[in-house]
């Protein structure tokens, strides 16, 4: 006789009664654990912002005005040198980054990716973020997956660190040449990029060869930010908010 199919479910009150963990953040109030995306067009800062934040996360000290959770950071720059990234370190004028760990390869997400940062988490289990930059380096969308269905599965795949390990993922990612009111809407991609992660940061320059830019922040579980940034023209170069919400 076949087995009868039934759903497990659970009833409010049953809910409602189960002691969970509150949610923990990388950055107090904009960015929690989980996997999130950061997306702008090329060459806008992308990896100047997403470096400054690793910083402020191996150093324990500040994103602009918000508290970081001190931790073993490990940056995926796979489109720079060693000797790029020794570069900008200081111009920012970085210090105590010895929990800041680099690379500028690794193996595919389909070839080796995930037993590589698992494999690093064992050695570093103070690991707290996680930055690739870019995506698209770590991508291999076969010729019989739609794109839909390429973008999804992906992120299913990158969704099992989150799942095992409390820490933030952090995709760096390309925008569209298109303009939309809503900046989710120029994500390069389907929509099962976007709807896939716990959150977006959409960066847009005013002017490509000016400093000032919009910073859009729309997250699962918290309020959604729109800051005005700006890059700092002296050492240490790095962004500055300008405004923020109230």
């Amino acid at each position: 006789m076949q087995e009868k199919k039934t759903l497990s479910t659970i009833d409010g009150q049953t809910l409602m009664a189960q002691p969970f963990e509150p949610l923990r953040f990388t950055v107090e109030n904009i960015l929690p654990h989980g996997l999130f995306m950061m997306a702008g067009s090329p060459k806008i800062g992308k990896s100047w912002l997403s470096l400054d934040l690793c910083l402020a996360v191996a150093s324990g000290g500040k994103l602009w005005d918000f508290v970081t959770e001190q931790g073993d950071v490990l940056y995926l720059a796979l489109e720079d040198t060693y000797h790029r990234l020794q570069n900008r370190l200081k111009q920012m004028g970085a210090h105590d980054i010895s929990r800041l760990h680099m690379a500028t390869a690794s193996f595919g997400l389909q070839d080796g990716l995930l037993e590589q940062i698992s494999n690093f988490i064992s050695e570093k289990p103070g690991t707290n973020l996680i930055v690739i930059d870019t995506l698209e380096n770590i991508r291999n969308c076969g010729q019989d997956k739609t794109l839909y269905s390429c973008d999804y599965r992906d992120m299913t795949l990158l969704r099992e660190i989150t799942n095992h390990h409390k820490l933030t993922l952090l995709l760096i990612h390309h925008t569209r040449k298109m303009h939309d009111p809503d900046p989710l809407n120029t994500i390069s991609g389907s929509t099962g990029l976007a709807g896939s992660v716990d959150g977006v940061f959409v960066l847009e320059k005013i002017k490509r060869n000016e400093g000032d830019a919009k910073l859009t922040i729309c997250n699962r579980d918290t309020e959604g930010f729109c800051f005005d940034i700006q890059t700092q023209q002296q050492t240490p170069l790095t962004w500055r908010i300008i405004t923020k919400p109230l």
